[in-house]
Order: structure tokens, then C-alpha cells, then sequence
């Protein structure tokens, strides 16, 4: 029997090979949707088995094409293990996946080298029947930085890196918790650096902000692991101890905080010796919260302080009597007038066009008998709250204008002097009246003084300031806005305003040369002064770097210790008598000040 097979088996040869390329189609297409997408794909049989994986994986984990093409799963495996932070952890997760198939997956794997990826692994079904598994792997390290650097800036320092407000506050309602399981007690030290200011005067804000991050590293060195150092602001430190049985025990640790610090800090060529006054609060003794253990920790502070400073002090109750302080300070301030304990210092001002001393800054300061050298940012908010500032600023302005002329009379050249007027001391019928009596009583011309006035100060009441303001103006009076961008920079009172000038506050300044924002602030606040025709300084430049931008952006006149830091009247005096071998402080001619200072129009 003769059967013609031939044509079925060509049809037969068809469909499979119409078969193969389908499959080849689903499997090429499978490749490239693999292939398409951001993240890493594995995918591994029932066995654990690689079946197949994109190429991003395979850069993702850096394994050798090599490996892949020969399904050497061992050495993949193991190439892989030999990357990460924690390899037990991996293979044990890898375990727990297999002995339970049907597991969803999501969890973080962590490099040696600080990658990080995220990890999604679900199992692969066909008819209900798992065959297999599916991990996806995306790479979130720069994610996770920017995470950790967002939660720093919230949470810490920035000059020194130890916790902040905000996190302080957490670890001690953390400690507070703990304490209470426990039985125990919680120590919250408070440190202040003694006449930490008085750096910042004399050696400028750079110095200060090393001094500080010095600080920070020595009071580490003294306390336990699982202790908390933080900075609550300016030159005050807290330290937060866990486990106290008693108040004694700590004294040992003040001792050597107190003894580390007291060694001399040599920074930038200067030697400096510092002391600290230390504040002492207990939980639950003092306080069942944190604000409250914080608030008398402080007032620890203030009375050791008080007590001689380079001391420490256990919180009490009476310590809370802050009515008390303050009548102490306002009668020393009282006494400071009567027995001549104030004094000026002056810090000149350059105009950038001429290279020239056109005004001197009159600063005051406080020399105390017994706490020594006080800032005014220590005791110009209590004369304000008290009311002695109107005694205080009428001496201030006295002894300026006194000094000026006696500058003159010595024939060292016309410049301004410049006073600070506190807000307070504006707001007083007879501000007018003591300006007129202090150039009558001097003999020193109107348009020799600048009368300064920081920006909040002025913008509630304005309409009052500003007849008081256009009657100091009509008598010649220079009128000047200090801290100009830390208030309101509300344009429409800016133009309102009779003033001749406005100081960028420093704290814009110090970052010019690398702080973009600053940057911009400056920029814009020079060219709206010169819009509104009006003189723009620059306080506290303290390097080439800050005069070259502010040159560049025709800012008007700077100051700051990158010139000189604030000087006795001798001492300027000098540098008047001395000026015409400086190239930036020549002599002017009463013709050039004239020029120099010519009014708004």
C-alpha cells in the first residue's frame, strides 16, 4: 500500500516552525520589556535557579557577563555576598523566601561601598501554580542621601554636628521614658561659655565659630556613649546623662568639662583661655518634663554665672526669680553711668571708590568690677526694659560727638560719626531736643553725625518716626537703617523714610562669597539703594574674598574687622593721624566729604 506522506509533513513543518517564532516573539519581547525599565530584574526558577535577568541588573550588581552566560548561580552568588554590608542577613531573607514561596518581599540591602537598594521580590504564577520568583532591585542611594541630609539640617548643628533644639528635646523626653521604667534619674547640664562675646568682638565671628566647633570636640571627649551633647545656641552646650543615682555623682564629670576647657585654645594664632559656667537640673527632682527641666537647668546657669562665672550650680527653686536678676542688673546699670564704667570703642568705615575713612561707628561697652567686660547684647535689652537706655543713649551720644570734634580741632580730617539709637529711645518726645544738645554742647556740625536705627525699630508707628525723622534731617543729622534685611524690607516705608543709608547686616555679608541666597540678597538690596539714591554699607567684611563681591557690585562703603576691628578713640585717632601712608585712608578735604555726602533727593 503507497501512501503520499509528503505534503501533511511540510504542513507539520510549518506550524512548528510558525510555533518557534511565536515563541522567539514572546520571548523577545519579554527581553526588551525587561530591558525597558529603570530598575534591575531577576528572574530565578522554584529551584532558585537564575532563568533570566535584564542588563541593568546585571550592571546594578556588577556581576560578570560570564557568569550569567554559563548560569554559574554559585559564583554570582557568591560575587555578590562579597558587596554587601551585611551578607547573613541577605542569605538569610533568601532563606525565608524559599521555605515559604508564596511571600511578598520588600526590604533595603545595604553596600559596603554606601549604595543602597530598595528590594521587590513577588513569586511568579502559571495556573495557580508557583514557578518561580521575580526580583526587582532599584538603586535609592542618592534618595536616601538627600533624606539623611534634610533630616541633619532639621535635626543638627551645623556648625559643630551635635543635636540641635529639636532633637535635644527628643533625646530627653526619650531619657525621660527610660528613667521611669528604670527607677532612675536624668542629669541636664547646661554650659555657658564665660565672655564667649568678647571673642567675637575682638577676633571677629571666624574665630568665634572655630572656637566653638573646639568646644564641641572637647566636651565629647568627657562624656559616655550613650550620653547626648548638643547645642541649644550661640556659646551654650547641653549634656544629657542617663542612669543618676545621685546628685554628687556628676560633679566629677563638671570638674573635667570644666578643666578640658579652661586648657588654652590656640586657633588661627591666637591663644585664647576659656572658662564656662555650668547649670544643673535633675529628673524628676526639678522637673517631669522636658521644658522645664531645660528652663531650670538655665537658671542654674545664670546663677553660677553670676556667682563669679568658671562654676557650677544644682538647681533650686528661688533660682526661677528672674525679677530679682534683673533689678541686680538694671541698678548695676545705674551705678555704671554714675561711676564712669562705660566706654567707646570706634570702627571706621571705607568708601570702596575713594579708599577712605568717611565715618566712625561709635560702639559701647561696659566695664563691670566684677563680671568684667559685658557686651551690649548682655545688657542693652535690660536698660531698654528698665528705661535707663534714654540715660545710656543720651551718654553714647554726648561722648561721640564730644570725640569727633576733638578729632577735628586736631586737624585728622572731617568724617561722620555714627550712633546707635535704640528704638526705644526714638520713641521719646525729647530724642530731637537731645541730639541738638549734644552737637550744640560738642560744637560739632550737623552733617558730622549719622544717627542709626535698625530696620524693626522703626517700621511700627511709622508716621511718628517719620516727622522725628525729617526733623532731624532739616537740622542736617545724617539718618542711617542698620541690620537692613533682617526686619521687614518693606519698600514702601523704605522710600517713605528721609535716610541717607542703609547697612546690610552682617549676617548676609559672611557668606557672600560661597552662599548663592546671600548673594542674591546683597545684589538686590545695592541696586534698589541705588534706585532710591541712597549710600549702602556692608558690616562685617572680614576677607578679601567679601570686599572683592561687594567692589564688584558697587557697593558703597564696608566695614569690619577685615579693616580694623572696633578701636579706643587713641587708637583711631592714629589711624586718622597716620592715614596718608595707607593708600585706603587718605585724608579727605572738606570739599570731598561735602561730595561724598551729599543728600537724598
Amino acid at each position: 500500500m503507497v501512501t503520499d506522506k509528503g505534503p501533511p509533513r511540510k504542513k507539520n513543518l510549518v506550524k512548528n516552525e510558525s510555533i518557534k517564532n511565536v515563541k522567539n516573539l514572546d520571548a523577545s519581547l519579554l527581553q526588551a520589556t525587561l530591558e525597558s525599565t529603570a530598575d534591575g530584574i531577576l528572574v530565578v526558577n522554584g529551584k532558585g535557579k537564575i532563568v533570566t535577568c535584564n542588563q541593568r541588573f546585571r550592571k546594578m550588581w556588577r556581576i560578570p557577563l560570564s557568569y550569567m552566560k554559563s548560569s554559574n548561580d554559585e559564583k554570582a552568588i557568591n560575587h555578590v555576598l562579597k558587596q554587601l554590608l551585611n551578607p547573613e542577613v541577605f542569605i538569610e531573607k533568601l532563606g525565608q523566601l524559599y521555605a515559604h514561596p508564596e511571600m511578598d518581599c520588600f526590604d533595603e540591602i545595604e553596600f559596603l561601598d554606601g549604595r543602597i537598594f530598595e528590594r521587590y521580590s513577588i513569586p511568579q504564577y502559571i495556573n495557580n501554580e508557583i514557578i518561580g520568583r521575580v526580583f526587582s532591585f532599584r538603586d535609592v542611594t542618592r534618595r536616601k542621601q538627600m533624606e539623611e541630609q534634610l533630616f541633619l539640617q532639621a535635626t543638627c548643628d551645623p556648625l559643630t554636628g551635635l543635636p540641635n533644639r529639636i532633637l535635644l528635646r527628643d533625646r530627653i523626653n526619650q531619657e525621660i521614658k527610660h528613667a521611669k521604667r528604670q527607677h532612675s534619674k536624668v542629669a541636664v547640664l547646661f554650659f555657658d561659655l564665660d565672655r564667649f562675646k568678647l571673642i567675637n568682638d575682638s577676633l571677629g565671628h571666624n574665630i568665634g565659630d572655630l572656637l566653638l566647633q573646639e568646644v564641641s570636640q572637647r566636651l565629647k571627649k568627657c562624656i559616655r556613649e550613650e550620653d547626648t551633647l548638643a547645642r541649644w545656641g550661640g556659646d551654650e552646650f547641653i549634656i544629657v546623662l542617663r542612669n543618676i543615682d545621685y546628685r554628687e555623682q556628676i560633679i566629677p564629670l563638671i570638674t573635667e568639662c570644666q578643666e578640658i576647657l579652661a586648657e588654652s585654645f590656640y586657633i588661627d594664632h591666637h591663644s585664647i583661655t576659656m572658662t564656662s559656667s555650668v547649670g544643673v537640673s535633675f529628673y524628676p527632682m526639678d522637673g517631669k518634663s522636658t521644658t522645664v527641666l531645660l528652663k531650670n537647668a538655665d537658671a542654674a546657669m545664670y546663677t553660677a554665672k553670676a556667682d563669679g562665672r568658671n562654676n557650677y550650680r544644682f538647681y533650686t527653686p528661688h533660682m526661677n526669680d528672674q525679677a530679682v536678676e534683673h533689678l541686680s542688673f538694671a541698678n548695676d546699670l545705674r551705678k555704671a553711668l554714675d561711676d564712669n564704667e562705660f566706654f567707646l570703642l570706634y570702627q571706621p568705615l571705607i568708601d570702596l571708590k575713594t579708599q577712605r575713612i568717611v565715618s566712625a561707628e561709635a560702639l559701647i561697652r561696659w566695664s563691670h568690677p566684677i563680671r568684667g567686660l559685658v557686651s551690649p547684647l548682655d545688657f542693652i535689652h535690660v536698660a531698654e526694659e528698665t528705661g535707663i537706655i534714654q540715660f545710656i543713649g543720651e551718654w553714647v551720644l554726648k561722648t561721640a560727638c564730644e570725640q569727633n570734634k576733638l578729632w577735628q580741632k586736631k586737624g585728622l580730617g572731617p568724617i561722620k560719626v555714627a550712633v546707635n539709637v535704640s528704638g526705644i529711645q526714638f520713641k521719646q518726645n525729647n530724642i530731637v531736643q537731645i541730639v541738638s544738645s549734644a552737637l550744640s554742647d560738642s560744637g560739632l556740625e550737623a552733617k558730622y553725625l549719622d544717627v542709626e536705627l535698625t530696620e524693626s525699630s522703626i517700621m511700627g508707628n511709622n508716621h511718628i518716626y517719620i516727622a522725628t525723622m525729617n526733623e532731624l534731617k532739616k537740622m542736617g543729622v545724617g539718618l542711617v537703617i542698620d541690620d537692613f534685611g533682617t526686619g521687614y524690607s518693606n519698600l514702601g516705608y523704605l522710600k517713605r523714610f528721609p535716610v541717607n543709608k542703609i547697612k546690610i547686616d552682617k549676617s548676609f555679608v559672611r557668606d557672600i562669597s560661597r552662599d548663592e541666597d546671600d548673594k542674591a540678597i546683597v545684589q538686590a538690596i545695592i541696586a534698589m539703594a541705588q534706585q532710591l539714591k541712597l549710600r549702602v554699607v556692608a558690616e562685617g567684611v572680614e576677607n578679601k574674598e567679601q570686599l572683592d563681591f561687594l567692589q564688584t557690585h558697587n557697593c558703597d562703603e564696608v566695614q569690619g574687622y577685615y579693616f580694623s576691628p572696633p578701636i579706643k578713640s587713641e587708637e583711631f585717632g592714629e589711624l586718622l593721624l597716620n592715614q596718608k601712608n595707607k593708600s585706603f585712608i587718605e585724608p579727605l578735604s572738606e570739599a570731598e566729604f561735602n561730595i561724598l555726602h551729599v543728600e537724598k533727593d
